[in-house]
């Protein structure tokens, strides 16, 4: 099984693996920023329809053991989850004036101590 393909029951969101199941969290951040509203609304849409059915099946498994598989559809749930909000508030565009610039925020690995 190829390591971009979905769970069988998830096939019809296929389509937005290759754009949107992005592995990290500045991918994310910098995709909701590369998009209008009108590009990231038929992946909300796609999203908004099954992300019940994807978290019960994401569920099943601890993060650490994710099949291949359910890590694409974890992926594609995470971008999801990080770029929602400018439709879920109904905003009118994906950033706001004024506020920071978002390219200047820099992502760094979550630190580990002994």
């Amino acid at each position: 099984m190829s390591h971009k393909q979905l769970p069988p029951e998830f096939l019809d969101l296929e389509i937005w693996v290759s754009d949107w199941a992005l592995t990290n969290e500045a991918s994310r951040y910098q995709k909701l920023h590369a998009v209008t509203l009108e590009q990231l609304k038929p992946f909300y849409e796609a999203m908004i329809a099954r992300i019940d059915s994807v978290l019960t099946y994401l569920d099943q498994y601890t993060i650490s053991k994710l099949p291949a598989d359910a890590r694409v559809l974890y992926n594609l749930a995470m971008t999801f989850a990080e770029t929602a909000h400018p439709l879920d508030l109904k905003w009118n565009d994906v950033d706001f004036p004024d506020a920071y610039p978002w390219h200047g925020f820099e992502f760094r690995t979550v630190s580990v101590t002994g």
